[in-house]
């Protein structure tokens, strides 16, 4: 794992292992910029929040400087993630040297980016830079609107604001990121366009301009683009007087799953996944001591689905406005879609199964989706293998769903307000109305050219021609991940959270080789004689209320909370190891009033019995 040093706020680095980056001063090397702030929202700012907007910046420019390694399995990946440690001065150092403020940091940006984090903060110097620096073109009087939402100029964005807009009937802050002047003409265009159509009364636009400056960036994941994203999100909607704002982004493209066997872990961006938005829910709420939400109102729709809403809002006339390629650099007045990205791809199926290819001609593609040669580099095998994806979903019965797809099971668990088991049956059932769009799409295709593909008319490296000779062109995944993924989980049983508890050694194991030791050891001993006991007399598991258990840990609640909440997080990999949903009641459960206790549906073993296992499957 290559290791770096970010040394923030600084002129020039320590040592030749670190970078230095500055967001103001003569050595900045890191815009942040907001522009149409009125006066009145700019005076409701705490420093606490300028904080965060500088802790983000620095996190996402970061992320662009400091290259990956390869995005393949060896070493499990080990080339891919880097171990980032950021030294960062703040205003409010109490707040962010707070213990579970910095795990929470931490664990949602790793989970996020597949990268290790560390934290150094350290008081700001003074005199602390005033607010005003991010701050340009004040206005007044501010709008007040019902929302706020992210606007980033995509299909899903532009959905979710018309839909909130004509059909909902709503006034929107939209807030829009860009760190191109092209991405930004994009999302001044859409809303100049919906301006002209009426809305301007109910409707504002705060566009937020962060990149490295005079450093061309290396690094082109950017994983953590959403955290960013995120952060200016909740800024203006404190500085609007809101506890809240929106994410437009469908399901499909929220969990995303990997379209190969060899991406895996962050390598398959996890920008919008329920479990970040979540972890990103917690952090905000911590910092800010009140309750944030995070609103994703497209979070059970299909690409197809969510392009609909753009039509029966009508606004389809502006659908060929929008973009969605990341690769600005590339895009042409015509052309500002490559049409070979993962984003193109799924952008294009999408408006073909909603049946809106009429507003959107193929040539404003760089490479038509179905039709043009793709054999340059792997163009052809990202196409097929998407396509592969989910023409494998379609086949794929409920009772396999979370066994084959286990990338899946670390989201089941976040959706607000939905059961476990509940969100595992409506992901199925997007990812099946998905399926059957890419497959209506090809279908359709293949029966309008279907004299070309019989007389070999069409390039051979086409998407169309390759799906319709499946026998002849494959996807050559680089190594055996999918194999030795589904091998391993055949020989799985039904998924049963099964654990033995070692007092000897004060160990906790489990199936799916996981070990529980020191703190979270003593938590599950706090409460393994009352799951012994009502287990051998086949009664109902008694919960131990808060205060008691804390009394047997001898820490405070607030301690005995946070050591629960690390057990949880510890459990988690169980969820694609084992196949089992986890969700915060799996192992340990919490019940208002009543306290905790060891979940009843959780099955002790010896520990003999699990190290066997464990043995078996590693030899096997």
């Amino acid at each position: 794992m290559k290791q770096h040093l970010i040394e923030c706020g600084v002129t020039a680095a320590s040592c030749e292992e670190a970078i230095a980056m500055n967001v103001h001063g003569p050595a900045k090397n890191v815009n942040l910029r907001i522009d149409y702030i009125s006066r009145t929202m700019l005076s409701n700012l705490p420093d606490l929040l300028i904080d965060l907007l500088e802790v983000a910046a620095y996190v996402y420019c970061a992320d662009q400087r400091l290259v990956r390694g390869s995005d393949q399995l060896s070493k499990f990946g080990e080339s891919w993630r880097r171990s980032l440690k950021f030294s960062i001065p703040v205003r409010e150092l109490d707040v962010w040297r707070d213990p579970e403020i910095r795990d929470a940091l931490i664990d949602t940006l790793g989970f996020l980016s597949d990268d290790s984090y560390s934290f150094d903060f350290r008081q700001a110097e003074t005199p602390v830079q005033p607010k005003e620096l991010y701050f340009h073109d004040l206005i007044d009087p501010a709008d007040e609107h019902d929302d706020v939402a992210l606007f980033s100029g995509g299909v899903d964005s532009f959905a979710g604001a018309v839909t909130d807009l004509v059909s909902n009937g709503r006034s929107l802050t939209l807030v829009g990121h860009y760190s191109s002047t092209k991405v930004r003409s994009v999302q001044e265009g859409l809303i100049a366009e919906l301006k002209r159509k009426g809305y301007d009364r109910c409707l504002s636009y705060i566009p937020v301009w962060v990149s490295n400056e005079g450093v061309r960036a290396r690094e082109f994941t950017q994983r953590t683009r959403s955290f960013l994203f995120a952060c200016l999100g909740l800024v203006v909607a404190r500085m609007s007087g809101k506890d809240g704002f929106s994410f437009y982004e469908n399901g499909v493209v929220s969990i995303n799953l990997p379209l190969a066997g060899d991406v895996v872990g962050g390598r398959a961006t996890r920008t919008t996944h329920p479990k970040v938005l979540r972890g990103i829910e917690h952090l905000f709420s911590m910092l800010l001591d009140c309750e944030i939400r995070i609103r994703t109102p497209l979070q059970w729709l299909t690409k197809k689905e969510v392009t609909e809403k753009i039509a029966a809002a009508g606004m389809a006339d502006l659908l060929s406005q929008t973009v969605s390629c990341t690769r600005p650099r590339k895009w042409t007045e015509i052309q500002r879609h490559c049409g070979v990205c993962s984003q193109c791809i799924d952008r294009r199926f999408g408006i073909l199964a909603a049946g809106l290819g009429q507003h959107e001609p193929s040539d404003r593609y760089m490479q038509d989706l179905l039709l043009d040669d793709r054999s340059s580099g792997d163009d052809l095998r990202m196409a097929l293998a998407y396509v592969s994806l989910f023409k494998k979903i379609s086949v794929t019965p409920k009772e396999r769903f979370l066994v084959d797809f286990p990338e899946v099971v670390s989201a089941v668990g976040h959706f607000p307000g939905v059961p476990t088991s509940e969100a595992g049956d409506r992901v199925f059932e997007l990812f099946q109305r998905h399926a059957k769009s890419v497959e209506e799409v090809i279908s359709s295709a293949v029966r309008e050219y279907g004299a070309a593909l019989y007389r070999n008319e069409l390039p051979a490296a086409s998407l169309l021609a390759a799906c319709y000779n499946r026998g002849h062109v494959e996807v050559a995944p680089p190594s055996n991940y999918d194999a030795d993924t589904k091998a391993f989980m055949d020989r799985l049983s039904a998924p049963t959270l099964e654990f033995a508890f070692d007092d000897d050694h004060e160990r906790v194991h489990f199936r799916g080789e996981l070990v529980l030791e020191g703190a979270n050891f003593k938590l599950v001993a706090a409460l393994i004689e009352a799951f012994r006991s009502a287990k051998k007399g086949q009664a109902e598991v008694p919960y131990l209320l808060a205060p008691d258990l804390a009394q047997r840990l001898d820490i405070s609640d607030q301690s005995m909370r946070q050591q629960l909440r690390r057990l949880r997080e510890a459990i988690e990999p169980l969820n694609v190891s084992m196949g089992i949903p986890m969700d915060q009641d799996t192992f340990i459960q919490t019940k208002e009033r009543a306290g905790y206790r060891i979940n009843p549906q959780c099955r002790e073993s010896s520990v003999a019995d699990i190290l066997v296992s464990v043995s078996s499957a590693s030899t096997g």
